[in-house]
C-alpha cells in the first residue's frame, strides 16, 4: 500500500514539475497608477456605479469632480442591442445576438488624453425558446449583466497599464 502511495506521489510531482519551470502564475490584479479617479458618467449608468465601486474596492479614491483627482475616467456611451441570429423553419426567432458597446476615455491632471475616445464592443449569442419566455428573459438579463461585467474588467485591466 505504500508503494502505491508513493507512486501516486512521484506521478502527481512529475506531472507539476514542467509547470513550475516554465514560469506560469496566476493573473492577479495589477496596481493601477492613480491614487484619485473622476468617473464621470451619467447618473442612470449602471456601468459607472459599477466601475466606481471597482475603483474602491482596489483602493483607488473617487471622487465627486474632477477637480484634484489624478485622472478623469469619461464613460460617454453605453449601448445594449440585441438582434436575430438565426430563425426556425416556422419564421421563430431561435438564437438571439447580444451587443454591449461601453465607450470611454482617460484624460490625466494635466488635460493629456491617456486614451482617446475608444470604444469597447462585446457580443454573446444565446438560444431562444417562446415557450420558456420567462427563464430566456432571465437569462438575457443574466448574459447583459456579464457582458458588463467583462467591459468593466478589461477598462480596469487598461487603467492598471496607463501612464
Amino acid at each position: 500500500m505504500k508503494r502505491r502511495a508513493f507512486l501516486a506521489q512521484l506521478v502527481l510531482l512529475s506531472s507539476a514539475l514542467p509547470l513550475a519551470g516554465c514560469g506560469f502564475q496566476l493573473r492577479g490584479a495589477r496596481a493601477i497608477p492613480y491614487k484619485s479617479i473622476y468617473v464621470d458618467a451619467p447618473k442612470d449608468n449602471a456601468a459607472g456605479k459599477q466601475l466606481a465601486d471597482a475603483l474602491r474596492n482596489r483602493g483607488i479614491v473617487v471622487t465627486e469632480t474632477g477637480q484634484g483627482a489624478d485622472a478623469i475616467l469619461k464613460l460617454s456611451q453605453a449601448n445594449l442591442t440585441r438582434t436575430i441570429l438565426s430563425l426556425s423553419g416556422g419564421g421563430r426567432v431561435r438564437e438571439y445576438r447580444l451587443n454591449y458597446t461601453l465607450n470611454y476615455s482617460l484624460t490625466g491632471k494635466d488635460g493629456r488624453e491617456i486614451y482617446p475616445d475608444s470604444s469597447i464592443q462585446l457580443t454573446q449569442d444565446f438560444t431562444y425558446d417562446d415557450n420558456q419566455y420567462l427563464a430566456k428573459t432571465a437569462e438575457e438579463n443574466f448574459l447583459y449583466r456579464s457582458l458588463q461585467d467583462d467591459a468593466i474588467q478589461q477598462i480596469m485591466r487598461r487603467l492598471a497599464v496607463s501612464r
